[in-house]
């Protein structure tokens, strides 16, 4: 289902459906600038090198957590807009009333799956914040931040799966 028609159709939307909608299309935008920002900083680290000015420190590790914060961001952007990829063969061998039950089925467990995922990220970030743990490497900064980009992000695939499930449930009942 894409929902690219939903995106572009600003003027049905209520003032709930509209934040959301520019929540989830700042995530797109910040993981975009986010890539291009590493993207920039892997070069500009790669040219001191070559010069001899030696390497910016914390670029390494400062990629790696930007691409993962990139990852987490762009995930629900993604789901949103409907451009994730998808095998759907069984889904096109089915007749179009069983496609829909097996795309309800597919948003609640993926709804249940990325509630669970956030549930023990929560969980195992509220313990490291508990324990005062840190994190020591080029930065040195709490443990716990890291889960936050996470639990974000699963809470918003677990609200996008269950807004998708919630308009093919609408659509069953219009048509039926």
């Amino acid at each position: 289902m894409n929902d690219t028609a939903l995106a572009d159709d600003k003027a049905a939307r209520s003032p709930l459906q509209k934040t959301y909608h520019y929540v989830m299309q700042a995530c797109g935008l910040a993981a975009g600038v986010i890539i291009g920002v590493v993207s920039i900083v892997i070069v500009l680290n790669v040219m001191s090198r070559n010069l001899g000015f030696g390497s910016i420190y914390g670029t390494v590790e400062g990629s790696e957590y930007a691409i993962a914060a990139a990852t987490f961001l762009a995930a629900p952007w993604v789901l949103y807009h409907g451009a994730h990829v998808r095998v759907d063969l069984l889904q096109q061998a089915l007749p179009q009333p069983y496609r829909n039950f097996l795309e309800m089925g597919i948003n609640l467990l993926g709804a249940l799956i990325s509630l669970c995922f956030g549930y023990f990220l929560l969980a195992t970030g509220t313990d490291y914040l508990s324990r005062g743990t840190m994190v020591y490497k080029s930065f040195v900064f709490p443990e716990w931040w890291t889960f936050l980009l996470p639990v974000l992000c699963f809470a918003l695939l677990t609200l996008e799966f269950l807004r998708r499930l919630w308009r093919l449930m609408l659509q069953r009942r219009e048509v039926t």
